[in-house]
Order: C-alpha cells, then sequence, then structure tokens
C-alpha cells in the first residue's frame, strides 16, 4: 500500500468538478469525477466533508470511472441539520441520493459507511449495487462507546462550549487530535484536509456542538443496525490501527452479514482513505467490478 504524494500523477491530472447541489431539500456540496458505469457515491464520516475523498475520487477518475462526494447535512459546506433526530435526515439524504443517480454502488467511512448500510437495509428495488464500509462505526463497544450511550450530557456539552479557550488553542488541538487519532501512525497529516477539519471545529462551542451531537447519533442507534437485510454485495475494510472504532467492530459486522467480505488494513487508522487511498479506490473498483452487473456502463 502506498499513500497518494503531491507528485502522483493520479492527484493532479484528475480534474475533479465542485458544484452546488440538493438532496432531500438540503443544499449541499458534491466533487465529482467524470467517467463511465454506475456512479460510486462517496459519504464521509462524522465532522468531515467531502474533502476527505480527494485521493480516492483523483484514482477513480484516472480510472475512468464516475465517482461523486458530498457534504452530509450538517457538515462541510451543507445547510445545517433541521432540529430533531439526526439519524432520519441522513437516510433521507442517503436515499435522495440513490434516487437521483441510482443504482450506485455506496461507499462510505465512519458516519457514512453506518448510513451507507442503512440505505442498503431499505433499499428493496436493487438501486444499491453494492456497498464498501470503512470503519463502521455502531458496533463498537469499547468503554468509549459505552459511556457516550449512557447520557445525553447536555449540562457538560453547555459548561464546555463556554470555557474560556481561546479559539487558536482549539485550533492547534484540533489539528493534533486529527493527526493522533484520524491518520495510521507515521502517515503525515495532509495540511489541506487539517484546514477542514480546523473548519469544522474552530472554537469552544464547536467542540460541544460536535460532541453533542456524537452524542446524540450514538444514543439514536443504541443496538447498532439489529438485524440488517442486505441484499447486494458488502465489502467490509477497517483500519487495524484505527484509535475510535476498533477493529473488532469490523469483525463483527463482518458476521452479521453473511456473504460479506473483510479487508483489514495493516497500518491504516480511522480513515483509511486518507493513509491509503490508492488502495481504498482499487478496493472499490475490484468490487464495483463483481459480476453481478455493477460494472455495467452508465
Amino acid at each position: 500500500m502506498t499513500a497518494l504524494s503531491p507528485d502522483d500523477p493520479a492527484a493532479t491530472g484528475v480534474e475533479i468538478e465542485e458544484r452546488h447541489v440538493s438532496y432531500a431539500g438540503v443544499h449541499t456540496r458534491e466533487l465529482a469525477v467524470a467517467g463511465t458505469g454506475i456512479p460510486i457515491v462517496l459519504l464521509h464520516g462524522y465532522a468531515d466533508s467531502a474533502d476527505t475523498w480527494r485521493g480516492v475520487l483523483t484514482r477513480l477518475g484516472a480510472a475512468g470511472r464516475r465517482a461523486l462526494a458530498v457534504d452530509l447535512p450538517g457538515f462541510g459546506l451543507a445547510q445545517d441539520r433541521r432540529p430533531g433526530p439526526m439519524s432520519p435526515q441522513f437516510d433521507e439524504f442517503a436515499d435522495a441520493l440513490v434516487d437521483a443517480h441510482g443504482p450506485v454502488v455506496l461507499v462510505g467511512n465512519s458516519l457514512g459507511a453506518a448510513t451507507s448500510l442503512r440505505a442498503a437495509d431499505r433499499d428493496r428495488d436493487g438501486r444499491v449495487a453494492g456497498i464498501v464500509l470503512l470503519d463502521e462505526p455502531l458496533l463498537a463497544r469499547h468503554w468509549m462507546a459505552r459511556v457516550i450511550r449512557r447520557s445525553d450530557y447536555i449540562r457538560l456539552f453547555g459548561l464546555v462550549g463556554a470555557l474560556p479557550i481561546p479559539a487558536a488553542m482549539v485550533r492547534w488541538a484540533v489539528r493534533r487530535l486529527v493527526q493522533m487519532y484520524i491518520y495510521g501512525p507515521g502517515i503525515a497529516a495532509d495540511p489541506e484536509f487539517l484546514a477542514t477539519a480546523v473548519r469544522s471545529v474552530p472554537d469552544m462551542r464547536g467542540v460541544a456542538a460536535r460532541a453533542r451531537d456524537a452524542v446524540r447519533y450514538a444514543r439514536e442507534n443504541p443496538c447498532g443496525h439489529g438485524d440488517p437485510a442486505v441484499t447486494c454485495p458488502v465489502l467490509i475494510v477497517h483500519g487495524a490501527k484505527d484509535r475510535v472504532i476498533p477493529v473488532a467492530a469490523g469483525r463483527d459486522l463482518h458476521t452479521l452479514l453473511p456473504g460479506s467480505e473483510l479487508v483489514v488494513l495493516p497500518q491504516a487508522g480511522h480513515c483509511p482513505q486518507l493513509d491509503y487511498p490508492a488502495e481504498v479506490a482499487r478496493l472499490v473498483l475490484d468490487h464495483a467490478a463483481r459480476p453481478d452487473g455493477s460494472q455495467r456502463a452508465g
């Protein structure tokens, strides 16, 4: 496996189109590469954005495959979520994506993986031709996951948001935490991606808001995925060095989904698409080319 380097032709020779679109009434940003075949739709993780997929998008574009990544509601440059439960809003958004571009191959990381799996579970018309799930979070059962599901911590987050910590110090801490917990060990963080992370959590109010909503989402899904009825091909990818969601969660998901495939990337962290975009793109292309028809031109 090799990480994407700045002088790699795949990184510079493919144009990524940025456009503003709407799905399920949510105005958002979409990054896309031209090509053929059933579209590959890339969904990012919590507090992330479509920018996390740029390295993978260039690889898919270089391979001649049509693909797009979007900012999920409330993240990146997307419109804020409505008040109320979060999961139904992500579900509505994903269903609108599938309706607009389907049949599709859904590829998700973390929150995006959970959203992709839920969409495939709801699909009864073959609109989801396949799913690739990177470091899916809902089956995590380590101490942090158990603590998060115990209470909503509303008062605590109110106190956190009011702490008089300078924004510059928060931005420094965000950069450090992204390097430590999002990337695999020894892999340098991309400065442009760090900038998007800082924009997502710019100050203590941002810290409190992101933490509060993470707890809300976990509490909305206390039992993970239940007994999903997914009929399309499933590839599960998990970083062995993920410090957020243990690799055991990926193995449990593999057990939950009969017929799924599991690939553990030995040196990858929570976002394998950042650590090894070439390898992730290869896995996605191989999965999309299965002999079930998901490679037919669109």
